[in-house]
């Protein structure tokens, strides 16, 4: 089927009908049958989603808009045009660039990100000479052969799948080739991925020459707190043809834990947010572990009391409060995170006048078994 972006006809591979649905963005050269053998591997309760990115497999190829944005742009037209409510995006090399950009954006229905071998946000350092060298690696089949061999893959690949690789890269329109290396590997959104609230796994081949596991460990991750990283054994850059089924088995893994209520320290607050402002007592607790400890605002501590607690709040929502935190720094340590913000909150009187209070929280959240973090200590006058 095709779905029209900004006036770009745009290819797109639709399956399966899961409440749930798995969005694959390719890499520099692929094509959505990319994807393929690792949607073929995937339990058949999820709904995926392949296309072609604009320049690429059957995907028109305009003149220009080749930026991270304009790509981005694509995904969420086909997102919107499908009407999916409820999805994690997975994206490969360049593909996973434009995951990240997407994810920043904080779109409704996304639920999780998956970044497999993932180009980081950070501008890639090449020489002129590397980046034309890199401009004309698809020129040709010797010259795609070449790159095949000693740049993206690891493990030899079938007969079939190799000849895939050469026919997506030969495909390729020349402004797609070119634009990738010359200017949209060299975009920095390093600043506006700090933004992601959602769960990120990071998948890496142990062997990949384009995108190491060290050069995501210092190039990504850095930016992304709450990002997990996976490492492939023996596999190159081109994992979703080296090891499908091992793919297939970490992103499966990845969705049943967000389905099972995974979810970021960065979203913590943002719940907190709705909760107290809905009224909703029981759903505030909810979000605190058992032996949590809470300064309220007028200094008073309660430690390790949920009785004590739930009093203070059904007080607290009686005075009708609005509660607005924005969340300035998330840094996560294994199951444990310190989340930095600044908050205000708007109370109603007895006199029907209205009093607000701001500041500036430090709060330290905890992972539980299930993977939803939760408040363990929540101290909104800042650091005692």
């Amino acid at each position: 089927m095709n779905i029209e972006s900004n006036g770009v006809r745009i290819h797109v591979r639709n399956t399966g009908d899961g409440n749930a649905a798995l969005v694959f963005l390719h890499y520099w050269g692929g094509s959505s049958r990319t994807w393929r053998h690792v949607i073929d591997a995937l339990p058949d309760r999820h709904r995926t989603v392949a296309y072609d990115h604009r320049g690429w497999g059957e995907s028109e190829a305009p003149v220009d808009g080749y930026a991270i944005g304009d790509l981005a742009d694509d995904a969420q037209n086909v997102i919107a045009s499908l009407g999916l409510e409820h999805y994690v995006i997975v994206g490969h090399s360049m593909g996973g660039k434009v995951a990240q950009c997407i994810a920043a954006r904080g779109p409704q229905g996304l639920a999780g990100v998956v970044l497999v071998a993932p180009s980081p946000p950070e501008p890639m350092a090449l020489t002129d000479e590397q980046r034309a060298q890199m401009a004309g690696a698809y020129d040709s089949r010797e010259s795609i052969e070449f790159v095949i061999d000693h740049v993206l893959t690891a493990q030899p690949l079938p007969a079939e799948m190799r000849e895939q690789v050469v026919a997506d890269s030969l495909r390729g329109a020349p402004q797609a080739k070119a634009a990738w290396p010359n200017a949209a590997m060299r975009e920095d959104i390093s600043t506006v991925v700090k933004a992601i609230d959602v769960p990120v796994l990071v998948i890496s081949g142990e062997h990949d020459r384009v995108d190491s596991p060290d050069t995501l460990r210092k190039a990504l991750l850095p930016h992304i707190a709450q990002a997990h990283m996976e490492v492939l054994p023996g596999i190159g850059h081109l994992s979703p043809l080296e090891a499908p089924a091992a793919l297939a088995s970490l992103i499966e893994a990845f969705v049943e834990k967000i389905d099972a209520g995974e979810t970021t320290p960065a979203s913590v607050p943002k719940a907190f947010d709705a909760a107290l402002n809905a009224g909703d007592l029981e759903r505030v607790l909810s979000l605190f572990t058992d032996d949590a400890t809470m300064r309220m605002t007028d200094g008073e501590v309660v430690a390790a009391n949920r009785d004590a607690l739930r009093e203070r709040f059904r007080g607290l929502l009686s005075m009708k409060p609005h509660i607005r935190n924005i969340v300035r720094r998330t840094i996560a340590s294994g199951d444990i995170a310190l989340v930095l913000m600044d908050w205000s909150l708007t109370l109603t009187l007895p006199d029907g006048g209205q009093a607000t209070e701001t500041g500036t929280a430090t709060q330290v959240m905890q992972r539980q078994e299930s993977g939803a973090w939760r408040l363990r200590i929540s101290n909104p006058l800042g650091v005692a």
